[in-house]
C-alpha cells in the first residue's frame, strides 16, 4: 500500500536514481547545503524530484546520502546518494518551514518494487555472470546474494535517463518487467560478442 508523506525535504534535479543505485551529486548551492547538511546528521530520506526539460515532472526518487567524498571551506560538497524507493509528488512548497530548501507531499511508490518474475532474474543473473568473465572478476557469481525485485535489477543496469523514466511511467508491473527482459536480451548479445572478440584476440 503507497504511503504518504509530509513536509519531505526535496531537491530537484534531472538525475533518476532507483533503489540501490548510488550517483554523484555536487552541491553547491547555499539551500542545499543546508539541506545536505540536515540529512548527514538525521540519516533520513529525502528526495529527487526528476527535472525533465526544464520542468518538474510528476515522479521522484527517495535517496540517502551513502558517502561525503569531500567538502570545501566554503561548504561546497562532492556527495554520494544511493537510492531508497521512488514517490509521486502530490504538492511542493518552495521552503519547509524554518528552512531554505524547498519540500513537499509525496506518496512512496513501494509497490513499484515487486519480486521480479523468474525470466528476468535469470537473465539478469546471467548478464551479471558474463560482465565478470568479460572483467575477469569471477568472484562470487552465484545467484544467491542477486537482487529479486523489479527496480532493484534496474538500478544495477546501464540504462539512459529516459529509460529510467519510462520504467517509472509504465503502468504495471509486467510492462516493466518486460521493457527490463527486452533491455536484458541487448546486453545479453553485447557481452556475447566482447566475449567472441576478446576469446578470438587472446587465441591471435
Amino acid at each position: 500500500m503507497s504511503r504518504i508523506l509530509e513536509n519531505f525535504p526535496l531537491f530537484p534535479i534531472s538525475i533518476i536514481i532507483f533503489p540501490g543505485e548510488i550517483q554523484p551529486i555536487h552541491i553547491f548551492e547555499k539551500r542545499y547545503k543546508q539541506l545536505i547538511n540536515d540529512m548527514e546528521s538525521s540519516g533520513e530520506i529525502f528526495g529527487i524530484p526528476f527535472i525533465k526539460d526544464g520542468k518538474l515532472c510528476e515522479f521522484g526518487s527517495g535517496v540517502v546520502i551513502h558517502k561525503i567524498l569531500a567538502k570545501s571551506p566554503g561548504g561546497e560538497m562532492d556527495i554520494l546518494v544511493r537510492g531508497v524507493n521512488l514517490f509521486k509528488m502530490m504538492s511542493i512548497e518552495e521552503q519547509l518551514p524554518g528552512k531554505l530548501y524547498a519540500g513537499g507531499s509525496v506518496m512512496i511508490l513501494d509497490e513499484m518494487n515487486k519480486t521480479a518474475v523468474q525470466m528476468l532474474q535469470e537473465k539478469f543473473i546471467t548478464y551479471k555472470q558474463q560482465l565478470s568473465v568479460i572483467n575477469k572478476m569471477p568472484g562470487n557469481t552465484t545467484d544467491a546474494h542477486f537482487p529479486r525485485h523489479i527496480l532493484d535489477i534496474a538500478g544495477q543496469l546501464p540504462l539512459e535517463i529516459d529509460e529510467k523514466y519510462k520504467i517509472i511511467k509504465l503502468s504495471n508491473s509486467e510492462l516493466r518487467e518486460q521493457l527490463l527482459i527486452e533491455k536484458l536480451n541487448f546486453l545479453l548479445m553485447i557481452n556475447k560478442k566482447l566475449q567472441e572478440v576478446g576469446y578470438k584476440f587472446y587465441l591471435n
